[in-house]
């Protein structure tokens, strides 16, 4: 059987935790079927912070700027 071209475009943040287990889980699936498809992946960037200072931010900072956490 010949195998099916297969084009992915991930958009995805390195630093977020759901979009590697997105990839994790794309990958399990890809490897039920080898033969089935001839997969190309195409990765794109994406900020989920784009205003996130280059040195970075304190953990609870963050949280309270971005959701209105406090300590409490």
């Amino acid at each position: 059987m010949e195998s099916l071209p297969l084009r992915i475009d991930i958009v995805s943040d390195v630093v977020c935790p759901w979009c590697i287990i997105g990839y994790r889980q794309l990958v399990g699936a890809l490897a039920e079927t080898p033969e089935r498809f001839e997969v190309k992946v195409h990765w794109h960037p994406f900020e989920l912070n784009p205003r996130m200072p280059a040195e970075g931010q304190n953990l609870r900072a963050h949280l309270a700027q971005k959701y209105g956490t406090t300590p409490e």
